[in-house]
């Protein structure tokens, strides 16, 4: 995450500008993984509870989110992201690699669980391969978006520790 000077309600706490996101989206046909900063960033919220703190807009959802058990040690084989989504690990670990990239993502289950996953067969011929090599089983959540979130591109290849919510 990007160190950010919007601080709770009389919290203390200082929270970051936006969210970094691994994501899997595709260039030249083929799937890539690039660290993207979500724009434009965290704002403040009055919302009732929350008030004081910050939200970020992930983007317009399109259909009804799923939840998936996984079992341990589970290989998912190569294939493309079902439709523009958020896959959000809640436990458990993913082990995401590229066909022709030595690129990889390890996503633990939790806070820094989430993931873009945007390439389709529109954009990507082979997409990725997804193994769960835990011990346990794993929990996801797909939540199918109707477009791209705005974003920068920060770089090529997942995120690195400390670049998403420490």
């Amino acid at each position: 995450m990007n160190s950010g000077n919007s601080s709770g309600s009389g919290s203390g706490t200082t929270f970051p500008s936006t969210l970094n996101i691994t994501t899997l989206t595709a260039h030249n046909n083929q799937s890539v993984l690039e660290c993207w900063a979500l724009q434009p960033g965290y704002s403040l919220t009055s919302e009732a509870g929350v008030s004081g703190n910050v939200v970020l807009d992930l983007g317009p959802i399109t259909n009804n989110a799923t939840n998936i058990l996984i079992p341990a040690k589970y290989d998912g084989g190569r294939h493309n992201a079902p439709a523009l989504q958020w896959v959000i690990f809640l436990s458990g670990l993913a082990h995401i690699t590229l066909p022709y990239s030595d690129d990889e993502a390890w996503v633990s289950g939790g806070k820094n669980g989430a993931i873009l996953a945007l390439d389709t067969k529109e954009v990507s011929a082979e997409g990725h391969a997804t193994t769960y090599p835990s011990g346990e089983m794993t929990v996801a959540l797909e939540v199918p978006l109707s477009q791209v979130p705005e974003h920068r591109v920060l770089h090529s290849g997942a995120c690195r520790v400390g670049e998403t919510l420490a």
